[in-house]
């Protein structure tokens, strides 16, 4: 047992040197390149530029709730129009076209700091009822929705765009 402390004391002492001399060697090397540098020579060195933080809270180019409502409004009754017939499983994959449809030419709209979320709801009316509710943790004056719906004696189509901000 005393042979392993003694061997432990050794290489923490082993190690501690190495440490030691690591410092004077860098040391001496930054104490070189500071007399090389360019205040030695004659030539001013270069100001250190220090920037003020620049934090913006608000977007550059802030949601227009009417051009959102616009592009919504024409993509939904170009796909849902008379000639629509609700079935099932064609109207889920014109539900998830259309919402990505929606979503892509808000992006091109290029606001700045949103991320949406674009939910359609289709169904046939056969004398139901339809309730519907959702959620969220939001900041009151910056993220909101917009909703839009179709209705016709064959079908109801509700699109709801929620635009949330992001810092």
């Amino acid at each position: 047992m005393a042979s392993a402390a003694k061997n432990w004391s050794g290489l923490v002492t082993l190690c501690l040197g190495q440490e030691r001399e690591k410092r004077q060697v860098s040391s001496q090397r930054t104490s070189l390149t500071k007399s090389n540098g360019a205040g030695a020579l004659g030539v001013p060195s270069k100001p250190i530029i220090q920037y003020l933080p620049s934090y913006r809270m608000e977007p550059r180019n802030p949601l227009n709730k009417e051009r959102l409502e616009l592009t919504m409004r024409t993509i939904m009754n170009r796909n849902y129009n008379e000639d629509y017939l609700f079935h099932p499983r064609q109207s889920y994959h014109l539900a998830a076209q259309v919402s990505e449809e929606i979503k892509n030419s808000i992006k091109l709209m290029n606001f700045d700091r949103y991320r949406y979320i674009v939910l359609v709801t289709v169904g046939e009316l056969l004398m139901q009822g339809l309730c519907s509710m959702v959620n969220f943790l939001w900041d009151a004056e910056k993220d909101g929705f917009v909703t839009y719906s179709i209705k016709t004696p064959k079908f109801i189509a509700v699109c709801t765009v929620f635009y949330l901000y992001y810092d």
